[in-house]
Parts: structure tokens; C-alpha cells; sequence
């Protein structure tokens, strides 16, 4: 089964076709220029190097947020607007589910942490467990201290990952000690392979 992912919910603009062995072909831009400048032709670049035409692709996928209002909109409407023309069903993946599985075979708890502003945050606390990573908790739309209160009564080693990794890093640092792990700086962005995996 081939998938073709988008993300658009965040600064970074993604685009990758996956099949149940490998990442056939992913493209990741984050420079700066609107989405609904990149996405379309990122799509079609996709196709042609990976030589698969969007007739061939099993199933769509794309990141819905939380994130960039904006982005959203053009990422959806465009995977929408495929489903459409070429009768494909379409999965839709919570970003905090797709960043989780930016982090693999981790053995701790994974937490996927958007910065919302005003010290607040998005976030979700996982596990991985035969190859997919298992949400614990509800997600928590919350301030940053309760989200650390969360993680402090858990006693786990903790690998943040997202743009709150960032952040935040200090603050996880300064509460949760050598319990705070920090994934490396090119997974912190939301990336449409990873959406294609949780699909």
C-alpha cells in the first residue's frame, strides 16, 4: 500500500510517499514562504522523482493540527481536493500523534509539546509499543506547569519533542533533571513521513 502525506501545520511544509517497507521519497521545506505557494508544486515534484503517479497512491493522509490555522486550511483543502478528483479515502493525523512518531524505539515516555503561547501548551504523552507509539493520557491543552506536574508524577525518563521541546528546554531541564531528554533539532519539526506512519 503506498501513502502520500502532506503537513502543513507548522512552519515546516512537508511532502512524502511511504509504503509498508520503506519512505519511497520525503521533502521537507521550511524557508520561510507561505504554504500555498510550496505545497502543490512540492506534490508534484514528489511524483516525479519518486515516478509515482497520484493514481497510484492507496491512500492520502495529511497532519490536522494543532497548529497554524492557515496551514491547516491549505492542507487540508488540497488533500481534500485530490480525494475528490482521484476517489481516494483520506486520513487525517493529529500532530501531536505524527511528532511522537518522529521519535522511534524510544523506552520512556515520548511527549509531542507545541508551544501555544502565554506559557501554554499542546501536548501528548505516548509510549512506543511494537512499532507504533500508544497515546497514555488525553491530550492537554494546558499551561506549561501543569504539563510538567503530569510528567513529574509519571517518575519516567521523558523525550520532548516539537517546537515546545525547544522552548521549554530549559524549564524541562530545571524540573525534571536528567529525566528531560531532548530529540535531535531536525526532528522537532512536523514531518509528512511521520504522518504517513501513524496513518
Amino acid at each position: 500500500m503506498k501513502i502520500l502525506a502532506i503537513d502543513t501545520s507548522g512552519q515546516n511544509c512537508s511532502v512524502a510517499i511511504i509504503d509498508e517497507e520503506k519512505v519511497i521519497c520525503d521533502f521537507n521545506l521550511s524557508i520561510g514562504t507561505t504554504h500555498s505557494e510550496t505545497l502543490l508544486p512540492m506534490i508534484d515534484e514528489v511524483c516525479k522523482t519518486s515516478k509515482i503517479d497520484l493514481s497510484e497512491v492507496d491512500v492520502l493522509a495529511c497532519g490536522i493540527g494543532p497548529g497554524s490555522f492557515t496551514g491547516l486550511r491549505i492542507g487540508i483543502a488540497t488533500i481534500k481536493g485530490f480525494a475528490l478528483a482521484q476517489n481516494k479515502n483520506v486520513i487525517g493525523v493529529p500532530t501531536l500523534d505524527a511528532l511522537a512518531y518522529n521519535i522511534a524505539n524510544f523506552d520512556g515516555l515520548i511527549c509531542s509539546v507545541l508551544d501555544a503561547r502565554n506559557n501554554n501548551v499542546y501536548a501528548g504523552i505516548y509510549k512506543y509499543e511494537n512499532d507504533k507509539v500508544i497515546l497514555q493520557d488525553d491530550y492537554i491543552t494546558e499551561n506549561l506547569d501543569t504539563l510538567i506536574d503530569i510528567l513529574k508524577s509519571k517518575n519516567e525518563k521523558v523525550m520532548f519533542v516539537g517546537d515546545g521541546a525547544v522552548s521549554f528546554k530549559e524549564k524541562f531541564r530545571e524540573t525534571l533533571n536528567e529525566k528531560a531528554l531532548f530529540a535531535p533539532l531536525h526532528l522537532n519539526n512536523q514531518l509528512s513521513s511521520s504522518v504517513a506512519k501513524a496513518a
